[in-house]
Order: structure tokens, then C-alpha cells, then sequence
């Protein structure tokens, strides 16, 4: 199960009511760095890149473990709690506490390798508390991002997609795929030590602090924070995605007002010349014929012919060759102008798709900012018990929705 993540209560910085402290030199740390550390080295050369392509120095991140801090999108870290059976039957002073140990301690053993994008760097095994159990502490990250933001940053559902859970409902959200893939993991583990997973369908909540009254509290309080985080971060991804699709938009619109005006530049210039081009093709095609014959003949001196053979068709000939170098010049301009008018259609087009992508992404994200004012108001008016009832009841529902389904389908196959 998740948990809400308490470093200090991990490391034993403190002991709670619920710790014996003769028994916490039996603890197992298998990993624990300073999470500054971790952040530094997943986050730092994307922190760069990103700020090297800002123009406003407000819009840089000089540190992106403090922007997430003091920021409300994603949580810095998350916590699993793994543990197997309760106090009756896995208890650390039962005989099968220490098999309960050796147990989790093969799960760990592979989660990292499993999970390549959910960097760990925290994780304990407890026994000493009522029954062994290990909490788990990860950064989840996404490299090669195309929104908003770094290009590596944290994002528990898009880590979770990247190892293949790609969601669905709520219900079969990419959280509650890798978590039941994860119980499937540990299942294995058991059966190789040849003990069954009997699958109750819910589980017991481990309490960091001890109060067993307030168990159960504790427990509607997190399935509304997790419905909650669900819902912030379809709102925050989709927030990204729009504003994604407004820069995409302003770039279309700046690179066809560009594109224009040297559509219009290149018409203007090709207007002026298309005049003089069409006295330039009659008059080179009329003297490219035979330029000698436009030169006349000398009549009795030497001299003349002299003139005409030495200067006179040389010139001609000079002049036929600059008409035809007008000539092809003017239509490399034309050719030029008739580049950029397409161009220029092809993004008027372009711009047109995105201003519409824009429209259903700002109409989805208006849906998603009214479920998320509904869902704060339903919460504040009913309260968190009321809530987890309701929530209850609608799960029962879907199930046996499901199973009827199910065996709709298998009816079928049967006829």
C-alpha cells in the first residue's frame, strides 16, 4: 500500500509509541540518501537545458527540488509499505517472523531493477514494531518529455506508464495496475517459499504513528487524498497540454505572418520585374538569332569591318548574354515566391488545426477545473466518512457489473 512518507520516522530519527527500541538494531537499510542528492543527479542537465532556452530569468529553475517544494503540482517522493499477514500470523515475535523478513527482503531485492523509473533512495525493513514490513521511498520520473517544463521531471503517472501501466478508469488507474502488479510480485515470492496469498481483498494499514483509534479515519482520509492527487494531476497534465498547444499555436501564427510578409515582399519584387522580363524575352529572343546581322556592313574601308567583326558583334553578343541571365533570374524569383506561397498555405492550415486542438483542450480543461471545484465541495459538505461509503457502495456497484458482464460473455460462448 502507499503511505504518506515519513523520513524521520524510517530512519528512526525519533521512536515512536509503537517502536521497540530493543529490537530496532534487527532493522535492515538498504538504501538511504539524502533526497537533495537524488534530485541533483536526475534533475540537474535537464534544470539546464530547460533554463538555457528561458529569455526571462524569472522563468528559470535554479533549483527544481525547492520549485516542486514550495509548489503544489507533484509530491517530492513517494512511499510503498509492503507487508505480509498481521501480528496474529506473520508477528515479529511468531515463529514466522523471521520468515516474514526473509520474505520481504527477496522482494526487495528486485524492486529497483523492476522499477526503473522509480528511483529509490530510501528503503528500511522495520522489525521493530508489531509485524515486519518495509517501507519503500522513491522518486518517480519521465525523461524525454515533450510538454511543459524539463524534459526529465517527476511524475508518479507517467513513471508508472513508462513501465507499462497505462491506466484506464479510476478504478484501473496507472497506480492501482503497478500496485496489484507489485502484490503479484510478492505473491511469486511466497509461492516459492511455499506459502499462498490468500487474497482478501483489502489489506491492513500500516500506521507510522501508533494510535489504532484513529485507523480507520486514517483510512478514508487516504482514499480521498488519493482521489484527490488522481484528479490534481489530470488537471495539472492537462493544464501542461494546453499551454503546450498555445505556444504551438503563437509559433504557427509568427512563422505565417513571416511567411507572409516575404510572400508579400517577393510579390512586390516579382510585380516590378514581370514588365521588364517581358521586354527582356522579346528582345532576347530577337537578337539571339544571328546578332551579326543587326550590325551593318562596312562598305569599302577595312576599317569597318574591323569595327563590326572586333567590337561591334562582341558587344551584341555581350548584350544577348546579360538579357538571358535577366531573363533566368526572373525566374528564379518567380520560383522563389511560389516556394513561399505554399509555405505560407501549408502553416495558415497548420495554425488552423492547433487553434482548433486549442479550443478542445481549454473546453477539457474547463471540465476537469469544475469536477475538481465539485469534488472539493461534496468533500467539505458530506465529509470524509460519508465519502468513503459513497465510494464503497459505487466499487460494489462496478463489480457486480463486472461479474454480470463476465458471465454474460461466458453464456455466449457457451451458446
Amino acid at each position: 500500500m502507499r503511505g504518506p512518507g515519513s523520513l524521520n520516522h524510517n530512519r528512526r530519527s525519533f521512536t515512536a509509541e509503537n517502536v521497540d527500541p530493543e529490537r530496532s538494531s534487527l532493522n535492515v537499510v538498504y538504501l538511504d540518501e539524502p533526497i537533495q542528492k537524488v534530485y541533483h543527479e536526475l534533475f540537474d542537465e535537464a534544470a539546464n537545458r530547460y533554463n538555457a532556452k528561458q529569455k526571462r530569468k524569472d522563468r528559470c529553475i535554479n533549483d527544481y527540488y525547492e520549485h516542486l517544494r514550495t509548489g503544489k503540482q507533484e509530491k517530492l517522493f513517494h512511499e510503498l509499505i509492503v507487508q505480509i499477514g498481521n501480528k496474529d500470523d506473520m508477528g515479529v515475535l511468531t515463529e514466522n517472523g523471521a520468515l516474514a523478513k526473509e520474505l520481504l527482503d527477496e522482494y526487495m531485492q528486485g524492486f529497483q531493477e523492476r522499477n526503473p523509473t522509480l528511483r529509490v533512495f530510501g528503503a528500511f525493513l522495520h522489525m521493530d514494531e508489531a509485524t515486519p514490513h518495509l517501507h519503500i521511498d522513491f522518486v518517480p520520473y519521465v525523461s524525454g518529455w515533450k510538454g511543459k517544463g524539463l524534459d526529465t521531471k517527476v511524475s508518479l503517472k507517467q513513471a508508472l506508464k513508462a513501465l507499462g501501466f497505462a491506466g484506464g478508469s479510476k478504478r484501473e488507474s496507472e497506480l492501482n495496475q503497478w500496485i496489484n502488479a507489485e502484490k503479484e510480485q510478492l505473491a511469486r515470492v511466497m509461492e516459492r517459499h511455499g506459502i499462498e496469498w490468500e487474497q482478501k481483498g483489502t489489506h491492513e494499514e500500516h500506521l507510522s504513528v501508533l494510535d489504532f483509534k484513529k485507523q480507520e479515519r486514517s483510512k478514508e482520509v487516504a482514499a480521498l487524498e488519493a482521489a484527490k492527487q488522481e484528479c490534481q494531476t489530470d488537471l495539472t497534465e492537462m493544464q501542461e497540454q494546453l499551454e503546450t498547444a498555445q505556444t504551438a499555436v503563437e509559433a504557427a501564427e509568427q512563422r505565417v505572418q513571416k511567411a507572409e510578409l516575404t510572400y508579400q515582399k517577393q510579390s512586390q519584387k516579382l510585380n516590378k520585374l514581370a514588365p521588364i522580363m517581358e521586354g527582356l524575352e522579346n528582345l532576347s529572343a530577337q537578337y539571339s538569332q544571328r546578332p551579326e546581322e543587326w550590325v551593318p556592313e562596312a562598305a569599302t574601308f577595312e576599317t569597318a569591318k574591323s569595327y563590326r567583326e572586333k567590337k561591334a558583334i562582341p558587344l551584341i553578343q555581350k548584350l544577348v548574354k546579360v538579357l538571358f541571365a535577366l531573363h533566368r533570374k526572373y525566374w528564379e524569383v518567380k520560383g522563389e515566391r511560389d516556394k513561399y506561397l505554399h509555405f505560407y498555405q501549408d502553416e495558415k492550415k497548420a495554425t488552423h488545426h492547433l487553434s482548433q486542438r486549442l479550443k478542445e483542450v481549454e473546453a477539457e480543461n474547463s471540465q476537469l477545473y469544475a469536477m475538481k471545484r465539485d469534488f472539493r465541495r461534496v468533500w467539505n459538505y458530506f465529509g470524509a466518512e460519508k465519502m468513503q461509503q459513497v465510494i464503497g457502495l459505487m466499487r460494489e456497484q462496478e463489480q457486480t457489473t463486472d461479474r454480470s458482464q463476465k458471465k454474460n460473455r461466458q453464456n455466449s460462448v457457451e451458446l
